[in-house]
């Protein structure tokens, strides 16, 4: 893959495995930046049009952040060297599914490359209906709720987001992506835009299973509204 250390000290200054850090980091933001102009152009295009290319710069907006993660904790884990700007491994406002209250039947369980589960890590739903909850103990204000999930081809789960008993979101997961089990081929999100949280706030994902397809998450994002 390269034939000098991690350490090196490229023309631009950077050492090898720096430049890794930074080049998939800024790779992430410009697929973001795409995605945030063409929001920009609605009303502009026709609405079909308008919504079939945003759907489509979502999914690859949040395949952007599973690839972006699962290289750069893959070269960190190899070259146990830190990102100097300390994001491999810390993403704020990200809550595990695995850390997360688990009920009804959701149950841990590895994905396979471990890179691509944030924290190497899913949740997986074995009854009929599982619920996984988090309070919320942040700042009163807007924020939008990112909920990381598998969507297999071999069965259509079915999620529901709530905060409190309020439900700000549901989908189902029936997208045609290439492969039958939880990996990176399969990983998608959701986001309930501008949802208002208040300090001591349960935001609830709760997931039903469908044929082979077992309601598999891989964490919550918060992030507040600008």
């Amino acid at each position: 893959m390269h034939h000098v250390n991690y350490t090196h000290v490229l023309h631009s200054g950077k050492t090898v495995i720096q430049h890794i850090y930074d080049s998939h980091y800024a790779g992430a933001q410009t697929i973001h930046e795409f995605r945030d102009k063409w929001a920009a152009l609605k009303g502009l295009v026709d609405e079909g049009r308008y919504q079939r290319i945003g759907r489509q710069l979502d999914y690859q907006c949040g395949h952007s952040l599973v690839w972006r993660d699962a290289i750069c904790q893959w070269f960190s884990n190899m070259s146990a060297i830190r990102d100097i700007h300390d994001r491999v491994g810390h993403y704020s406002g990200r809550i595990e599914a695995e850390s997360m209250h688990l009920l009804d039947g959701y149950v841990n369980q590895t994905v396979d490359p471990w890179e691509t589960a944030s924290g190497g890590l899913a949740v997986e739903c074995k009854s009929a209906k599982c619920k996984a909850q988090y309070v919320w103990t942040g700042d009163t204000g807007a924020y939008d709720i990112t909920v990381q999930y598998y969507d297999e081809n071999d069965g259509v789960s079915r999620f529901k987001l709530f905060v409190g008993s309020k439900v700000v979101g549901e989908w189902d997961a029936n997208d045609k992506l290439p492969n039958s089990r939880p990996c990176g081929d399969t990983s998608i999100r959701f986001t309930a835009p501008g949802v208002k949280l208040t300090s001591g706030d349960t935001i609830t994902v709760e997931g039903v299973p469908n044929h082979k397809e077992n309601a598999v998450f891989d964490y919550i994002e918060i992030v507040k509204v600008a």
